[in-house]
């Protein structure tokens, strides 16, 4: 490759001589056109596009600074060479500061300047290198384009950032994709789906990919598979949420036959986090069960819950003041007023009523969890209550449902107080230190029981082995683990109490049929290859 050269200088012969020194250099430089003075020499610039230019610093008319700075605002990558004379060394500062790169004092000696040439080649070929290495760094970066965008979504809506300077690292892993700007939005994507069937794990990827091909191509849209949801994080003033909520509605109908609820959120005073994703995921839940296949935005479900007339509130707190003092029959007696009481304000309105009751459920159910209860592990049962609530379709029904759903949360008070025994301290315990290292011997010796008598005791009661329980907690664990990008599998292996990543994935792949990195595959974490 030959390097282009441009000389500027307003005396012919310094110009005839500079030309013949590069043509018997024998290096890859050319001259391809002179100019005598600093207008000849911008508009010469301009049309031939040379690589190197020589400028003489005193010409007539526009001087060689001027025209420098010119050139160099037109062609940034052009390399300038000041050409003066020893008296006007003062101006050499002022020609570096604009951007050239070298200078030569007049009289000009021929080895001088071939060892300049030499010198622009060398910064020619790191330029090059420098750019192939960072088009390669930009082409590993958008292979892991996938696996990154997640990590950011996930470390804002599991409340993993918290300081000015963890969000400053995720704008910088946003900035090597490109991205200008964290989300301020999220969609909770809720596939109406029948759990307990066969084809649910099929037709949850079936529209994971749909949503994958339709944001192809907008560097602007993070996507997250998060277990039974899906999460997209934009930024709203770049794309428009109900718009994006819309077209993939259309989408998902065009190309299957299943339902989705989308529910929108935003933070329009910074970015996504925890409060925002679980109000928009408790959006999306209650409305799969009520309004399946529609978009809901948070200001429609407040209206929504506003719209439905309060209930008593003093009848409210006196059910849950029963609930706490573990009152089974007066709870059971005003829950039932309160659901007449529902159906005759609402004037036989069903949906009116199920959406009431799934907020006054919800009280209940954080109410229980406060007076320690139940654990995180039986949060299905809340969510299985709404299902039922769902199709509830007469007073009776309704009733029902609602008095089961007490019978149930009674149920476990019964057991909180049978069972608030040595065999619960230990289980409280392993739900809440399960990373650290919990040999049975030394858990009994803290208990002073003995090792046997209380692995029977704990098999009668909790229905499996100490050891089985330990794995299949650290095991939960773990699978939500994994649905963050951020950690590697050496990562959740520490987390969930396993200093071997090996040992770890061999267990895991035990209980659960597949490796970690398996799991992560599945539920879209890693790309197939």
């Amino acid at each position: 490759m030959e390097y282009k050269v441009l000389i500027c200088d307003d005396e012919p012969l310094e110009r005839e001589v500079l030309s013949l020194i590069i043509e018997r250099s024998g290096l890859p430089f050319k001259t391809v056109g002179e100019a005598k003075n600093g207008f000849d020499a911008v508009e010469k610039a301009e049309r031939l596009k040379p690589d190197v230019v020589l400028m003489d610093i005193k010409m007539p008319g526009k001087d060689g600074l001027k025209a420098s700075e010119e050139i160099k605002n037109l062609l940034p990558n052009t390399k300038i060479i000041i050409i003066t004379a020893y008296d006007e060394f003062g101006f050499v500062k002022e020609a570096l500061k604009i951007g050239s790169v070298d200078y030569l004092l007049k009289p000009i000696r021929p080895e001088e300047f071939v060892a300049v040439l030499k010198k622009l080649i060398t910064l020619f070929e790191k330029e090059k290198s420098s750019i192939k290495r960072e088009e390669e760094l930009k082409k590993t970066i958008k292979k892991a384009e996938k696996m990154i965008k997640a990590g950011i979504l996930a470390s804002l809506i599991m409340g993993e950032v918290k300081t000015e300077e963890e969000i400053n690292i995720l704008k910088m892993q946003a900035q090597l994709l490109d991205i200008s700007s964290l989300p301020n939005s999220i969609l909770v994507i809720e596939p109406n789906l029948d759990e307990s069937q066969p084809m649910a794990e099929y037709e949850r990827y079936e529209i994971l990919k749909i949503l994958e091909d339709l944001i192809k191509g907008n560097d602007e849209v993070f996507l997250l598979n998060l277990g039974e949801s899906i999460i997209i994080g934009i930024n709203n003033k770049k794309t428009n949420p109900l718009e994006l909520a819309s077209l993939i509605q259309r989408s998902i109908d065009e190309k299957t036959e299943i339902l989705v609820t989308i529910s929108i959120a935003e933070n329009n005073e910074g970015f996504v986090n925890k409060k925002i994703f679980e109000e928009a995921k408790s959006n999306a839940q209650l409305g799969r069960f009520f309004l399946g296949g529609k978009i809901i935005t948070n200001e429609e479900m407040e209206e929504l819950l506003k719209n439905c007339e309060e209930v008593d509130s003093e009848k409210e707190d006196k059910l849950l003041d029963y609930i706490t003092l573990a009152n089974h029959h007066e709870a059971v007696k005003v829950f039932e007023e309160i659901i007449s009481d529902l159906m005759i304000k609402s004037k036989g309105s069903i949906l009116y009523c199920q959406t009431r009751l799934a907020e006054i459920m919800l009280l209940i159910w954080r109410t229980v969890r406060q007076l320690g209860w139940i654990d995180n592990k039986n949060s299905h049962l809340y969510f299985s209550y709404l299902k039922k609530l769902s199709k509830a379709q007469s007073l009776s029904a309704l009733t029902l449902c609602g008095k089961n759903f007490l019978n149930d949360i009674f149920s476990f008070n019964i057991k909180f107080k049978e069972n608030n025994s040595i065999v619960n301290q230990v289980v409280k315990y392993i739900n809440e230190n399960y990373d650290k290292d919990l040999k049975l011997k030394d858990i009994t010796k803290m208990i002073f029981v003995n090792t046997e008598y209380f692995s029977r005791l704990f098999k009668k009661e909790v229905g499996c082995t100490y050891a089985e329980y330990l794995t299949r907690v650290r095991i939960e664990s773990a699978r939500k683990y994994l649905s963050n990008p951020s950690f590697s599998v050496a990562d959740v292996a520490k987390k969930v109490g396993y200093q071997d990543p090996n040992y770890f994935s061999k267990v895991f792949k035990k209980v659960v049929g597949i490796t970690p990195t398996e799991y992560r595959k599945n539920i879209g974490i890693i790309e197939n290859e």
